[in-house]
């Protein structure tokens, strides 16, 4: 009993740390004080890049976005990866500068990034800064400027806040989809940028000093592609930070199926982001003493809600046995209080940052939405993800 006592407080432990880790956040994300985009002695050369992969239905919406805040001198590229369908004539009727690519091997986002940064590189003149979007989302006027202008400041990544809605014929469960990813996006995020650490990469609105992104390989084989280009900046002494006055929009696919392909692929390779690097990175940092990659460890360290959400049930039904047993009544205290920061935690965020946004319905689609994904992860186990593939459009 003594040996099980043990396992289950360790055990109980590893579930609690992200847990208070995401409490934390969230509620640093509720302390005053925005603070104001630095502004450089002149504007930046900017330019933005948008990979596409068929894209033809959405990708008019984005470049109009863009053309409307770029200064004389800035770009904006279209890479038109493997396209089959009419993205490059459209791209070129909206005036914007189009690179073809076609490469069946080397698949995916990361790869259509780095041909394109090559290409640049390969020019006399290079830009001050690489602003990256995605074609399905929409960005706020003023974005560009706020990203651009704190990347040439502070000579580091910048992510602005990506937000997901859910669209209004939505089921539920895509309502708490949408709900989850506000946590992640910009929550999370804006708690980071408030206790003066770095934020994680989310995929669009991302902002790179040019001498920067240079000095890592952008395309690689992970399934979170941005996550990992995160942690290789973060690394080398250029974590990302987040500037939440520059807006993306995304939706978040109305088609359940739709939505488990984008989500299945993403946390597989979200998850193993964090088998693979957060014990170096936690190795790196406490023996290099370097604080903003500890954080950076622990933000890597929260799993996709709904899982964590399913790793803290699982832990106190045997933690409840445990304690029925004469075991140990720590875990179950634990773990209780885990629970109350949690709630207040998700109940908090939702009143102060997204409760015009995302319905009170998708708070109680919760656990709904988390039985929907163990399907999700029990699929994991049995048939992984391999290659990218492009999440089909509602």
């Amino acid at each position: 009993m003594l040996i099980a006592s043990i396992l289950i407080t360790a055990l109980s432990v590893i579930v609690f740390i992200p847990i208070a880790t995401f409490s934390i956040q969230c509620l640093l994300s509720l302390l005053p004080g925005q603070k104001k985009v630095p502004v450089p002695d002149s504007p930046p050369r900017l330019t933005v890049l948008i990979p596409a992969h068929n894209e033809q239905d959405v990708i008019g919406g984005i470049i109009e976005d863009v053309t409307g805040q770029l200064n004389s001198g800035d770009r904006i590229i279209v890479i038109a990866d493997n396209c089959q369908d009419d993205t490059v004539a459209v791209a070129k009727s909206y005036k914007a500068e189009v690179i073809e690519r076609t490469d069946l091997t080397n698949r995916g986002k990361s790869y259509a990034l780095q041909h394109a940064l090559d290409q640049l590189a390969l020019e006399s003149q290079h830009p001050d800064v690489v602003i990256i979007v995605d074609a399905d989302c929409r960005i706020s006027p003023g974005s560009l400027s706020h990203l651009s202008n704190k990347a040439m400041v502070l000579n580091r990544p910048v992510q602005g806040s990506y937000i997901f809605g859910g669209q209004q014929d939505s089921a539920a469960s895509n309502l708490a989809s949408s709900f989850t990813l506000w946590f992640k996006n910009h929550i999370r995020p804006l708690g980071s940028l408030r206790a003066g650490m770095p934020c994680q990469l989310t995929g669009s609105g991302m902002c790179f000093p040019w001498d920067v992104v240079r000095q890592v390989n952008v395309a690689n084989k992970s399934l979170a592609e941005d996550t990992t280009l995160g942690l290789q900046l973060a690394y080398l002494g250029f974590a990302p930070e987040f500037c939440p006055q520059a807006r993306i929009d995304g939706n978040v696919p109305k088609e359940w199926g739709n939505l488990v392909q984008q989500r299945r692929r993403w946390e597989q390779g979200y998850l193993e982001s964090i088998l693979t690097n957060a014990p170096k990175m936690t190795l790196r940092s406490i023996t290099q003493f370097r604080p903003g990659l500890f954080w950076a460890t622990l933000d890597l360290c929260i799993p996709p809600l709904a899982l964590l959400g399913m790793a803290w049930m699982l832990m106190t039904v045997i933690a409840v046995a445990l304690a029925c047993f004469g075991g140990s009544f720590f875990p179950l205290q634990l773990l209780g209080c885990g629970a109350v920061l949690m709630g207040a935690s998700l109940f908090l965020g939702w009143l102060f940052h997204c409760r015009d946004k995302v319905p009170m319905e998708a708070i109680f689609a919760m656990p709904w939405f988390l039985l929907r994904k163990i399907v999700i992860y029990l699929s994991l186990l049995v048939k992984r993800e391999k290659v990218w593939l492009r999440t089909e459009r509602d």
